[in-house]
């Protein structure tokens, strides 16, 4: 698939499946696609301030197939799976930032350096932590992440 099917396909399952995470006072952050035409995975990636549990997952995941049943936007089988973000996942758009207001990150710089600290304030072009009171230019970051806490 190429990177334009891709993206034309990502806007038409976001509009199917938004309305459906809303629903459920859930936010749909990403949507991952991977594998093959006729054996395609499909990820939808949703945040809950309150946290996402398994049966917010399953619910969205009962309704988004039931309506892919009748709406049929990818040719062929796919496998649907609904989760939350992760730690893990890398902090990119400014939604990611939005959600991690307060939380402790670690930043990784182009410089290479590791810095640690609690986001106090972000913008499209920067974000501040709070220890080391810092300002980050988002453009020197290669990679931010939430670190979990004990």
């Amino acid at each position: 698939m190429s990177a334009v099917d891709k993206f034309a396909l990502k806007a038409d399952i976001v509009a199917f499946v938004e309305p459906i995470v809303r629903e459920h006072g859930a936010e749909l952050v990403d949507i991952e696609l991977s594998g093959v035409r006729g054996n395609q995975l499909v990820r939808l990636l949703v945040h809950k301030n309150c946290g996402v549990t398994l049966a917010t997952c399953e619910s969205i995941s009962r309704e988004v197939a039931d309506l892919f049943d009748i709406e049929d936007p990818i040719a062929g089988r796919y496998r649907l799976e609904v989760t939350s973000p992760g730690l893990d996942r890398p902090l990119e758009t400014d939604g990611d930032f939005t959600r991690a207001q307060g939380r402790l990150l670690k930043v990784v710089l182009t410089s290479g350096q590791a810095v640690k600290g609690r986001l106090v304030a972000w913008e499209a072009d920067q974000i501040q932590l709070d220890s080391p009171a810092e300002i980050v230019a988002r453009a020197d970051i290669t990679k931010a992440n939430i670190e979990p806490e004990l």
